[in-house]
Order: C-alpha cells, then sequence, then structure tokens
C-alpha cells in the first residue's frame, strides 16, 4: 500500500512541475511516466535511468506551432522484459467476411415432405397389425400391416390368369388395376413369381420414421379414402422463424443462417432457407422465414424453442477484436504496434461488429498491427505523456506564444472596451453595454486557438468580466466591471506584449488604497474610481522569454513533503 502511494504521489509531483525543454531527458524502463533532466536512479524503483528517445516528447515550441491541429496520444517505448511480463499480447488487422446480423426466434416443427400417409384405396379388414401406437419406430421395409380384402384378393387372380396366358397387354392392365387398388410394387412381384393369390395383402414402410398418426386397430374395417396410419422421418426439421417486418427485406434464399437451441446446447448450427413467406402477420407485424435444419442425431424435437441469426449484407472487412478497441470520450482507439518495442495509440472509426470483431472504416490498413491485450497499460502511460505536452503548453510564458497581427488586433479589442469604459465614466456618462458587447464574441475565434496556453485564462476571464457588465445600471457596477476587466487583461499586458501596448502610448494605472485598475490613452491623468492616489504602472523592458525546465523529482521528496 505504501509503494503504491508513493507511485502516485511521484506522478503527480511530476504533473505539478513544470515541462522539459529541449534537453536530453531519461526515463526509467519500468516507470516510463517517470521523466528526468539527468541521469540517476528511479525514485520508484531504484533502476538505472534510461536516455529517452527524442521524439518520444514534443518540444514546447512545437506545441504551440501545433496548436491548430488535432493533437494525437503520444508513441511510447517499452523495453522488451516488460512487453513480455506485462502480457501484451498482438495480432494484424485481416479482411474478414461478415454482414449485418439479424436476430429473431422460432420453433421447431415436423418436416412435411418428409411425411407418409398410408390410406386404404378399397375396403377389407386390418389383420396383423405391426404398430399399436404413435411414437413406434419403423424402417423401411418392415411389415406396417396386412389387409383381408375380397377386391384385392380378385384383381390378383385375373393378374394370374393374364399371366397364364402369356399376354403382355393384358399382363400390364392387371398389374395396374392394383396398383390402383393400391397394393405395393414388391408385392405385385411376389404374385407374379408365386401365382399365387394373397389372401391377406402385406403392407410395408416405404420410409424410415416413427407413427405420428394411427387411426385401425386389428380387425378394423377399412373404407376407401380413410387414413389408416402416419409415418413421419425426422432426419431433417424445418424451423419457422418470426421476422421483424422492417428486416424481412433484407433476408433472401442465399442469406446465411445460424441456428442455436440453448435448452438443448446447441450452438451455432448452419441452416438453409427453404421458403420465405410473402405475407406479413397484421397483428404481430412480422414475417415467416422457414428453415431446414439437418437432425440425423434426433435431438430436435418438434416444438422446441430455437435462437436465429441471419447475416446479411455479407462482404469483405477490414475487421479487428472487438477487445482491442479501447472507448474514450473522443472516440475509438487502437494501439498500434510501429516495432521494436515501440507503440502508438491510433483514432480510428468503427462500423460494423460480428461475432467478436469489429469493421474498421479509417484508421488503419490491412497487416497493421495491433495490441490485443494490455492495451490499457499502454495507451494510460501514452495518456500521460501526452498530458506532460499538455503542461509545455500551459507552462509556456505568454510571450513565446505565436499570436499573428490579425489575433493580436482581436485581443486589443478587449482593451479597447476597458479604455472605453474608463472614459465614458471619466466623462460622467454611463457606459453603453452595447458598445462592448461584440468584444465578447472574440472568444469564438481565439479560444480554440489557444486552448490550453496561459492566454487561454486570461481570454475566459475577459469575457466572464464583459458579459457580467452587460446588466450594469450603476457607476459603481460600471467600476467593478472595469476593475474585474483590467485584472484579467493584466497578465497579457505586462507578460505578452508589454511593448507593443508601449508603443500604442497605452498607459496602466492602479488607485493605490483601492488596489483597482484601469488602462487609458491619455496624458493627463484620469481616474474612473474618483479616489485612491493614482499609480502609474511601468511597461517592463523585458519579458520572460524562456519555458522553464523540469528538474528532476529527488528521491523520498515527494514524502517529505506530504
Amino acid at each position: 500500500m505504501k509503494k503504491t502511494l508513493s507511485i502516485f504521489i511521484v506522478i503527480f509531483s511530476l504533473l505539478a512541475v513544470p515541462a522539459l525543454a529541449q534537453a536530453e531527458k531519461y526515463t526509467c524502463p519500468m516507470h516510463p511516466h517517470y521523466v528526468a533532466d539527468r541521469p540517476g536512479t528511479c525514485p520508484i524503483c531504484g533502476m538505472d535511468l534510461v536516455e529517452l528517445e527524442a521524439d518520444g516528447e514534443a518540444e514546447a515550441g512545437e506545441a504551440s506551432k501545433d496548436k491548430q491541429t488535432q493533437q494525437t496520444r503520444t508513441s511510447v517505448t517499452i523495453d522488451p522484459e516488460t512487453i513480455q511480463n506485462s502480457g501484451i499480447r498482438k495480432k494484424t488487422a485481416q479482411m474478414a467476411s461478415f454482414g449485418t446480423l439479424v436476430r429473431s426466434y422460432g420453433d421447431v416443427t415436423e418436416n412435411i415432405r418428409l411425411q407418409n400417409d398410408i390410406s386404404a384405396r378399397v375396403e377389407g379388414w386390418i389383420v396383423d397389425l405391426s404398430v399399436q401406437a404413435v411414437g413406434d419406430e419403423v424402417k423401411k421395409g418392415d411389415l406396417l400391416f396386412k389387409l383381408y380384402s375380397p377386391a384385392l384378393i380378385s384383381a390378383q387372380r385375373d393378374l394370374i390368369s393374364a399371366i397364364s396366358t402369356g399376354y403382355k397387354g393384358r399382363i400390364d392392365s392387371a398389374s395396374k388395376r392394383l396398383i390402383s387398388l393400391g397394393m405395393q410394387k414388391q408385392t405385385i412381384q411376389d404374385v407374379k413369381r408365386s401365382r399365387k393369390a394373397l389372401e391377406n395383402v402385406p403392407f410395408y414402410a416405404q420410409n424410415d420414421g416413427l407413427v405420428s398418426g394411427i387411426s385401425v386397430r386389428d380387425g378394423t374395417y377399412a373404407k376407401p379414402g380413410m387414413n389408416l396410419i402416419t409415418l413421419q422421418s425426422y432426419d431433417t426439421v424445418w424451423i419457422d422463424v418470426n421476422v421483424a417486418e422492417q428486416d424481412i427485406p433484407f433476408i433472401n434464399k442465399e442469406t446465411q443462417a445460424t441456428v442455436s437451441l440453448p435448452a438443448l446446447g446447441i450452438k451455432g448450427r448452419k441452416a438453409v432457407i427453404d421458403y420465405i413467406y410473402p405475407v406479413i402477420d397484421q397483428a404481430t407485424r412480422t414475417g415467416r422465414v422457414r428453415l431446414v435444419l439437418d437432425n440425423a442425431e434426433g435431438k430436435l424435437k418438434p416444438g422446441a424453442y430455437a435462437d436465429v441469426e441471419f447475416e446479411t449484407d455479407v462482404e469483405k472487412r477490414l475487421a479487428i477484436p472487438s477487445d482491442a478497441v479501447l472507448k474514450s470520450k473522443d472516440g475509438d482507439y487502437v494501439v498500434l504496434s510501429q516495432g521494436q518495442g515501440r507503440f502508438q495509440p491510433q483514432k480510428i472509426l468503427t462500423g460494423l461488429t460480428y461475432k467478436g470483431y469489429s469493421e474498421v472504416l479509417e484508421g488503419l490498413s490491412e497487416d497493421d498491427e495491433i495490441v490485443v491485450s494490455g492495451q490499457f497499460l499502454i495507451d494510460s502511460e501514452s495518456a500521460l505523456r501526452e498530458s506532460f505536452r499538455k503542461m509545455q503548453t500551459m507552462q509556456m510564458p505568454l510571450a513565446l506564444l505565436d499570436v499573428s497581427e490579425e489575433q493580436l488586433a482581436m485581443i486589443d479589442h478587449l482593451i479597447d472596451a476597458a479604455i472605453y469604459i474608463q472614459k465614458e465614466l471619466n466623462d460622467g456618462r454611463t457606459p453603453n453595454p452595447n458598445m462592448i458587447m461584440p468584444a465578447i464574441s472574440l472568444g469564438d475565434h481565439l479560444m480554440p486557438i489557444f486552448r490550453g496556453t496561459k492566454l487561454q485564462f486570461v481570454l475566459e476571464d475577459a469575457e466572464i468580466a464583459l458579459k457580467a457588465s452587460k446588466d450594469n445600471v450603476t457607476d459603481q457596477e460600471w467600476q467593478n466591471s472595469l476593475n474585474v476587466l483590467v485584472i484579467a487583461l493584466k497578465p497579457w499586458l505586462l507578460e505578452g506584449k508589454p511593448q507593443h501596448y508601449k508603443s500604442k502610448n497605452l498607459k496602466l494605472y492602479m488607485a493605490h488604497g483601492l488596489d483597482t485598475y484601469w488602462l487609458q490613452l491619455s496624458d493627463e491623468v484620469q481616474n474612473p474610481y474618483g479616489e485612491g492616489h493614482p499609480m502609474k504602472i511601468d511597461w517592463p523592458e523585458k519579458v520572460d522569454a524562456k519555458a522553464p525546465e523540469m528538474t528532476e523529482m529527488p528521491a523520498g521528496g515527494a514524502h517529505a513533503n506530504h
């Protein structure tokens, strides 16, 4: 616990001191967030510091030049031992075929195409019934029952008589008559060979299956058209799927379908679309799609619940593991491996997600190597180094900021607003808020450019003072607004471009005893506050134009301060 606290104290102490200038810098291989300007040992673990590559940090001057461009996370370098100990795994971005997933549900039903109904075509009596109840299993060729039918006996005798004559046409005619009466071809061939009429005509199963319906018993009198036995094969089953109305147009016969049955522990079974129903259910606003699924093992039972996924718009897409994507308020990032232990957080634009993979629309190319495990550690380290870069900008003196003539003219409008308020108060008039309101809009133009610098706070404080003054009524309120505005502008006046304002004959005064400030152009002292001894503040001849250097945090120093 003490070691962890020590680490955090050192980190926050580093964040509190100014950034490094363009001098040699050193870091700890095990704690890259620790940066020093001279060799030594790491105050966290005691390891010797190593020299930091020059391109690992941005110069303060470069930061000011790049302030108008979108900054990215900085790259970091990690030694091989740390990579191995951190469990960092990498993978390349590859093209993969996938599309949009449409998820739905369905029910397992019988495949009607595999159903076999055995009906009576002549009247007679059932004898020797081999199947007794629904669910009895039969194999192809098994005897189902025998039928005693005078009509079949008479037709068999006609066939035997025709055979004895040898006349082929008569034999074919007699055979066709037996077929029309329901006698199976196998049995007809037996009669032809034996030339004996069967009193009880046998009927055999034409396919494997289960008895799904039976309406007779031994001795039952069968009438023509009566359904005797129904056999159902379950080698394949249908799945009736309900699909939302808006998703139906994206599904066709070639769409890939995957079926899972959670209750049976079956996942990811491929199915074929057999039929897409042409109607929409008005009550549920869903369409129906019929799938065919193999059921060789017989595990799928009619009525079972099924989860179904349809994969539409399948095409080649650049894909990476979804676990590699880091989410932030600025968008999605991945950690790009640049080789030799260098890593760079890279902003990307993601598209579809599919079974643990995410499509990359922008930011990566095929075969780019990314980190899929341990990327949080690297990204955190990169973000910390980026904070050092921002500190360099924040600590930069106002005099070093690269301010164009146009931008300087915009800032001068704020100075003009302070001069206007001073002049109106001094002349005994109440300032007009409409005269200073245009200066407020300057922040919209300047703030994006100078955000992250000391000038940001000058602009913000000045804008707050101007906005607060729009409701002023009394002279006292205007005097307070003038003082707040000039105090906000003081750092820029004295540390930014003092010689510029000196050349404009601008003068800065303080009312001694009141500690209030004003600006004026006149050589004669004009105190808008009416009291307090006027004290002129001289413009400095030189301003601090050197970026402060970061000093090494001494081992144990943070604890002493703490």
